[in-house]
């Protein structure tokens, strides 16, 4: 019950701005040589790229569609969140006004690997009747792979909140949102702190790394 997944690049560039188009090029050339022999050419992938629907596309136009069948997965249902410290997904936004609750575990911003054992012990505590949502850099997917052996539905879903953002914000380059690590864009992880008492009263565990 693993669903595992491409990101777009890997199937097509149609559709995507020039410099999209140019860093998936020098991706692929880089490391296609390395994954080819782990990949199975008789086998369908998912879309791993159904977390950035706005950005990088020429076309927008479908963008809203996407993003409204993408917040169907969560509707009614409680959320789990595994985030970094500064993501604050859906803080300030309706990216999960339609979810039932939701509850959040807070890693580290920076090199969350050094707590996935804390973070996957405390997650693994909690009811599986949850929809996991990780959202931690390449941190996510093994937190996702392990937490689906164990019976959760778990989604990575990366990029998700930020993207939404830029789309409500018709952004047309990456730009900082404002009390949200944005790692894409100029200064944008340097984040501002948040005295937001809804987002503070949703967390439920915050694992650190030591200074």
């Amino acid at each position: 019950n693993i669903l595992v997944g491409l990101p777009i690049g890997y199937c097509s560039l149609d559709n995507l701005k020039k410099d999209a188009k140019i860093t998936w090029r020098a991706i692929i050339s880089w490391t296609y040589p390395r994954i080819k022999k782990i990949l199975k050419k008789d086998k369908i992938y998912y879309n791993a790229s159904m977390t950035r629907l706005y950005m990088d596309y020429e076309d927008t136009s479908h963008s809203d569609e996407w993003f409204k069948k993408v917040r169907s997965i969560w509707d009614g249902k409680d959320i789990l969140l595994i985030e970094g410290e500064k993501s604050r997904l859906g803080v300030g936004n309706d990216l999960f006004t339609k979810a039932k609750s939701v509850s959040r575990i807070l890693g580290p911003a920076h090199n969350a690997f050094d707590q996935f054992d804390n973070l996957l012990a405390f997650a693994s505590s909690q009811d599986k009747s949850h929809l996991v949502l990780v959202a931690m850099g390449p941190t996510a997917k093994p937190l996702a792979y392990e937490l689906a052996l164990q019976g959760f539905q778990a989604i990575d879903i990366g990029n998700l909140d930020v993207e939404y953002e830029w789309f409500l914000r018709g952004a047309v380059e990456k730009i900082k949102i404002p009390g949200k690590y944005t790692s894409e864009a100029k200064g944008g992880r340097i984040v501002e702190d948040t005295n937001d008492g809804k987002y503070k009263a949703q967390i439920i565990a915050h694992f650190k790394n030591e200074a």
